[in-house]
């Protein structure tokens, strides 16, 4: 298996830290600007993209709030965006920020998708399950 089905297979493990409970009543995109392509950038670097990426959000006026995407393990974790926006506008955001992919919650539930490789869109379950609140 190939280092890009190998991200594809660790995407999809993925849960979501993040500050405060979240209404999961509204669709949204969680979108990362860091690590383009799946190829692990200095701190510096994407600190500077995450904060394009936060300026590209507030010039196009979509809600959003900030979310860490972490292996389960907590070893690897990614700043993100949960972005109110719909599903094709996330997939353009994420094709301008170079990302592999995007989760998109509909209704509850948690999907995978493809945005720079060519997998196909994968169900991963109810969101929820894989939000873990963190207090402060």
């Amino acid at each position: 298996m190939g280092l890009v089905m190998n991200l594809w297979e660790s995407y999809k493990t993925s849960i979501f830290l993040c500050h405060q409970a979240l209404n999961c009543d509204v669709d949204f995109a969680i979108i990362s600007a860091q690590n383009p392509a799946g190829h692990t950038e200095h701190p510096y670097l994407n600190l500077r993209r995450d904060n394009e990426f936060q300026a590209c959000l507030n010039k196009q006026r979509l809600p959003y709030r900030s979310v860490i995407g972490s292996a389960p393990d907590r070893s690897f974790q990614e700043k993100s965006w949960i972005v109110l926006c719909d599903k094709p506008q996330a997939v353009a955001l994420a094709q301008q920020f170079e990302q592999n992919a995007i989760y998109w919650v509909e209704q509850g539930q948690l999907f995978l998708v493809p945005v720079l490789l060519t997998a196909k869109e994968e169900y991963l379950g109810s969101f929820a399950e894989r939000l873990v609140l963190l207090s402060d």
